[in-house]
């Protein structure tokens, strides 16, 4: 089982750095303009994105997962809330131009072809619109081993440097850009479920005695403790 089978048995709603907790702490410290048109992409089971419309957003959700989707949907139905919720490709995001004040992307970025991510994400933001984007980074001292090891568990796409990101955004259009909450990949998962806890997880049936799933999780545990060293996470706020 890959590790996005895994989250998407689990239902997991906060699987990016730092979890809900970071999220709750990157709209508190940036608080998104009222009004504004918001597009998540790669919201997985929607908790973001439901939080986002709880808080009074006009928000869409994208993900390339029918199965994510479809947690999603089931998570607004309980929250009582009307969210769209679209299937699509980050490299391909099936809406017209300068349609959306805000792109939000938590630990989806690496996963897709990012140059072309980017610049879709650049295409649908209106003038003067910002890309909050949440990834794990490799350091400069990551070896070619760490590198595959990774990149192939994770099956991103790269593990680019704070300053290759820097590169493809200003590649894609984005003039102003700012690093912020750079530090080491470390997850506090207990401590999170804690102070925000999900109440509307939804897990596929018989996965809590699926060995498939566990072996998966211990083997990510193990990876990123492996390779401690060369991992760092970052917020990169991006104008157009």
């Amino acid at each position: 089982m890959n590790y996005l089978d895994m989250l998407s048995r689990l239902g997991v709603g906060s699987a990016h750095p730092g979890g809900f907790s970071a999220t709750m702490s990157q709209l508190s410290r940036f608080p998104l303009p009222a009004g504004s048109r918001v597009l998540e992409v790669g919201c997985g089971t929607g908790r973001t994105s439901c939080y986002l419309a709880k808080q009074g957003f006009d928000i869409t959700g994208l993900d390339l997962r029918p199965e994510m989707l479809t947690k999603a949907k089931l998570r607004a139905e309980a929250e009582q809330l009307d969210v769209r919720f679209v299937e699509g490709d980050i490299t391909a995001l099936p809406f017209e131009a300068a349609t959306f004040d805000i792109v939000l992307a938590e630990s989806v970025t690496n996963f897709a072809d990012i140059g072309r991510a980017l610049a879709e994400y650049g295409r649908v933001l209106r003038p003067g619109g910002t890309l909050y984007d949440r990834e794990v980074i490799a350091t400069s001292s990551i070896t070619e081993k760490a590198y595959r090891e990774v990149t192939g568990f994770f099956q991103l796409n790269a593990l680019l440097t704070e300053q290759k990101w820097i590169e493809l955004l200003q590649a894609s259009g984005f003039a102003e850009i700012t690093i912020c909450d750079r530090s080491a990949f470390v997850e506090h998962i207990t401590d999170d479920q804690i102070a925000y806890p999900d109440m509307n997880q939804v897990m596929d049936p018989g996965t809590v005695l699926d060995a498939s799933v566990w072996r998966t999780s211990l083997a990510h545990d193990d990876l990123i403790a492996a390779n401690h060293d060369y991992l760092e996470h970052a917020l990169f706020i991006a104008r157009k």
